[in-house]
């Protein structure tokens, strides 16, 4: 009876061609790479596409071309994980081959169900199909996700499907704030920023990450307590004017009826530029999507979060699914107590920071057990 081969040289894909700020995929690919590598006895690359980027929060001792790991087999790995991007069956294929003993795993960040409904449903958006790979010997999917579980394993024909451990640390936001090359401290540039500004940062993309909610919000506020807030700004927001239904949806609103380029729309910005410019007082929605990078942004960066996520009902200014209501209430408070009572929601935040961090031992645990039992 053969032993169990033991994983040690790990590897993930990435596109470098892609921006880390574009979504939390890519970041989520470095917080795993920085996992693994802090687990003992075990080492993980990045096989990358693209050109790898200029800053030290990748080591570039640890990163391969995949088109020269594929052409001239210079290095094998005990494990691969198509993260960032898969090769193609055929590429697929030729590397099983080539590499019997190298077990494959996809991991999908995304929700698959659904990215399914909306390709499905909409043609506008010209989805094409990205050609999958088989065989695999294990899916991953983040913990959000879990209900998802039955699709995938049909939809990929795979019933090896785990949770994976989701991850955030808060090296991306403070290479942000280094990048802005200002000539205050980063405590100094939280407390500047303005929380009776209302951003919303939703993609505005597919029905899951959308600005409507949070700007009905804003207006159930401005109807109770007119000229309150000082503004209301969509980043990401243009998106909304490719339909000519968003705008004649707000058109009846006091919110633009009554305020005078109150509420204003946007191209995607940076995180730090959009909230040093435009406000910090940060009202979200989202529809199967629990986990978002950016409520542990803002949490991190000690602003009000007004949210729905049931993951982090406890964190922030919650309200259930799409309570309108609730929220306005939630707003109200911020406006009085936030600042005053920031010590202790600094305090309780940092259970979230501990949670998900990619060093914590219990990550460190989860996703040893989860490579190891491959």
């Amino acid at each position: 009876m053969s032993s169990k081969k033991i994983i040690n040289n790990v590897a993930l894909t990435i596109d470098f061609d892609k921006s880390m700020l574009a979504n939390g995929m890519q970041q989520n690919i470095i917080f795993l790479a920085d996992c693994i590598n802090n687990i003992p006895d075990k080492k993980c690359f990045l096989l990358y596409v693209g050109s790898p980027p200029n800053y030290n929060l990748v080591d570039k001792n640890l990163c391969i071309s995949y088109n020269e790991y594929f052409a001239k087999r210079i290095v094998s790995f005990d494990l691969i994980i198509y993260a960032g991007f898969n090769p193609g069956q055929k590429r697929h294929s030729i590397d099983r081959e080539r590499h019997k003993a190298t077990k494959f795993v996809c991991f999908l960040y995304g929700n698959e169900l659904t990215d399914s409904i909306i390709y499905s449903l909409d043609n506008n958006f010209k989805k094409i199909s990205r050609e999958e790979v088989s065989p695999i010997d294990q899916i991953w999917t983040s913990p959000h996700y879990k209900r998802n579980i039955p699709f995938l394993q049909t939809k990929f024909k795979n019933k090896n499907v785990k949770i994976a451990p989701f991850l955030w640390s808060s090296d991306f936001i403070m290479k942000q704030f280094r990048d802005l090359k200002l000539k205050i401290s980063f405590e100094e540039f939280k407390s500047s920023i303005d929380i009776n500004r209302v951003t919303i940062f939703e993609p505005n993309i597919s029905f899951v990450k959308t600005s409507l909610v949070p700007v009905f919000i804003v207006e159930k506020f401005e109807q109770e307590f007119p000229e309150t807030l000082k503004s209301c700004s969509l980043i990401c927001g243009k998106e909304l004017f490719k339909s000519s239904y968003f705008p004649s949806l707000i058109s009846d609103l006091d919110i633009y009826k009554k305020r005078s380029n109150f509420i204003k729309c946007y191209k995607r910005f940076p995180l730090l530029y959009s909230l040093r410019n435009l406000g910090g007082l940060i009202i979200s929605n989202q529809i199967l999507n629990e986990l978002n990078y950016l409520y542990l942004e803002s949490l991190f960066l000690s602003l009000p979060l007004v949210h729905n996520s049931k993951f982090f009902k406890d964190y922030g200014y919650f309200y259930n699914e799409f309570d309108i209501n609730k929220a306005v209430k939630n707003v109200s408070y911020i406006l009085q107590r936030h600042r005053l009572d920031i010590n202790s929601y600094d305090e309780k935040n940092k259970e979230l920071f501990i949670k998900y961090s990619p060093k914590a031992i219990h990550n460190l645990e989860n996703y040893k057990t989860l490579i190891d039992k491959l």
